[in-house]
C-alpha cells in the first residue's frame, strides 16, 4: 500500500506578511516527515493589488524560508512574483530544500479585475510533477471552472487546488472539486482561505468522489491510500486505467 499524509492549511490571513509567514513556518515544522502540505492561494499576501511590489519582494524572503524548513516534507503554495516588470501568481512545489515545480496562474479572475494587475501564464505550462513516485498536478482557484484545463491534469493520481473562493459560490467550489475527482478518478486536495467572505471549503476527496475530510475545523489532515486510485480506474474503465 502506498500511503501519504496530506494537509491543507485553511488559514486566516492577516495584513502582516511576516506574521503570516511565521504561522505557516510553525505549521510546516509540526507536520510529520514525508507529508505534503498544501496552502490556500496566495496565503501570505492575498491579491495585494495595492502592494504588488512589496508582496513580490517578500515572496523572495518567504521562498528562502520555505526552502529551509521543507526537509523530508513537500510544500505546495503560491506567491506573487515579478518577472520582467510584470506580476504573476506562481505556484511553487518545494521538496527537500528545492523548488521542484513552478506553474503560473493561467486564468485571471475577472470579478476583481485581476487581469489589470497581473499577467497570466501559458496553458501549456500546466503539467505534472512527482512526489515520492506519486503523479501529481495542481490548479489555481478560478482555473477549476475551465473544464478544458481538466484535460491538462488528466491522469494525475492527486490533484491539488489552491483557492481563495468566495462564500457566495461555495457550492460551486464543492461540486467542481468533487466532479474533478470523479472524472479523473483521483484524489483531490483542495485548500481554501479562511478570511471573511471566503467559502472555507477545504477538503480531501477520494477517487469515488466522496468528501473524506472537510475544512469545518480549519486544518484538514488525512492519510490517503494511493491504491484507491488504481482500484477505481480498473473497476470503472474510462481510459485512465493505463495511468494507474
Amino acid at each position: 500500500m502506498i500511503s501519504k499524509r496530506v494537509y491543507t492549511i485553511q488559514f486566516k490571513r492577516k495584513e502582516d506578511f511576516f506574521s503570516d509567514l511565521g504561522n505557516i513556518i510553525g505549521f510546516i515544522e509540526r507536520c510529520v516527515r514525508h507529508s505534503i502540505i498544501c496552502t490556500a492561494d496566495l496565503i501570505l499576501s492575498g491579491f495585494a493589488f495595492d502592494r504588488l511590489k512589496e508582496a513580490s519582494e517578500f515572496s523572495k524572503i518567504a521562498l528562502a524560508k520555505y526552502l529551509e524548513v521543507t526537509n523530508e516534507k513537500t510544500l505546495i503554495t503560491s506567491v506573487i512574483e515579478e518577472i520582467d516588470g510584470d506580476f504573476y501568481n506562481n505556484i511553487k512545489v518545494i521538496k527537500n530544500h528545492e523548488i521542484i515545480y513552478s506553474q503560473a496562474k493561467t486564468q485571471l479572475f475577472p470579478l476583481n479585475n485581476e487581469e489589470q494587475y497581473m499577467r497570466s501564464g501559458c496553458r501549456k505550462g500546466i503539467g505534472f510533477f512527482e512526489i515520492d513516485g506519486i503523479k501529481c498536478a495542481v490548479m489555481n482557484c478560478f482555473e477549476l471552472r475551465f473544464v478544458d484545463l481538466w484535460q491538462r491534469v488528466r491522469g494525475a493520481e492527486v490533484i491539488f487546488i489552491l483557492a481563495q473562493w468566495d462564500k457566495e459560490r461555495k457550492h460551486h467550489f464543492e461540486v467542481l472539486s468533487q466532479a474533478l475527482a470523479i472524472t479523473n478518478q483521483c484524489f483531490v486536495v483542495a485548500s481554501d482561505c479562511a478570511n471573511t467572505g471566503m467559502s472555507k471549503a477545504s477538503s480531501i476527496i477520494n477517487p469515488f468522489g466522496k468528501v473524506c475530510k472537510d475544512g469545518k475545523r480549519g486544518v484538514v489532515c488525512m492519510d490517503i491510500n494511493l491504491n484507491e486510485v488504481q482500484e477505481m480506474r480498473n473497476f470503472l474503465r474510462v481510459g485512465l486505467e493505463d495511468n494507474a
